[in-house]
C-alpha cells in the first residue's frame, strides 16, 4: 500500500462530489453512519485501517483472518466498520454483517445462532448488490462457474444434452 505524500494531492482532489456531501451530511444528521463517502471524513483509523487491509491481502491470497470490534457506545466501532466494508466491496470482497444481540448470538439454545445466520445471509453485499441481497446472486455465479468447468473438463458444448 503506497503512502500519500501532502504533493500527490491536487487541489481539485480534495473537492467532494456534491451527492457525497448530501448524503454524509443526511446520515450525520440523522445519527447514523454513511454508506458512502466515509474516506473524505475518516480521522484517526490508519493504523486499524492498514491492519485489516493487509487482512484483506492475505484473503485475497487464500488465507484467512478475523478481527473481533470491540468499545464503549460512541466511540467508532460502526464508522471503522463501515469504512472497512467499502474498501472490501471496492476490492470485490464479499461482505456480510450482523449485529449481536440477546436475540443473535454465535451460539444458543432458542435459534438465537440461526438468527444470527438469516441476518448474515440477508446482508451478504457485494460490489452491484452493496445494500444485501446478494445470497442468490452469489450462488448463481458459483453454479454457473462449476458448470463451465464441467463442461470444458467434458469437452461439451453450450446445448449439449449431457
Amino acid at each position: 500500500m503506497t503512502e500519500l505524500k501532502k504533493t500527490d494531492i491536487k487541489k481539485t482532489d480534495l473537492k467532494i462530489p456534491r451527492r457525497l456531501t448530501t448524503a454524509l451530511v443526511n446520515s450525520l444528521t440523522a445519527g447514523v453512519v454513511p454508506r458512502i463517502g466515509l474516506e473524505h471524513i475518516a480521522v484517526g483509523r490508519k493504523p486499524e485501517v492498514e491492519a485489516i487491509l493487509r487482512d484483506m491481502e492475505n484473503i485475497a491470497e487464500g488465507g484467512a483472518a478475523m478481527k473481533l470490534i470491540t468499545g464503549r457506545y460512541g466511540s467508532g466501532k460502526s464508522f471503522l466498520l463501515q469504512t472497512i466494508r467499502n474498501y472490501a466491496l471496492d476490492r470485490d470482497f464479499v461482505t456480510a454483517d450482523a449485529d449481536l444481540s440477546p436475540e443473535r448470538r454465535l451460539v444458543g439454545t432458542k435459534g438465537q445462532g440461526l438468527a444470527t445466520y438469516r441476518e448474515l445471509m440477508t446482508h451478504l453485499s457485494t460490489r452491484t448488490r452493496p445494500d444485501g441481497g446478494a445470497l442468490e446472486a452469489v450462488l448463481q455465479k458459483w453454479i454457473t462457474t462449476i458448470q463451465q468447468e464441467a463442461m470444458k473438463e467434458g469437452g461439451l458444448r453450450s446445448g449439449d444434452r449431457r
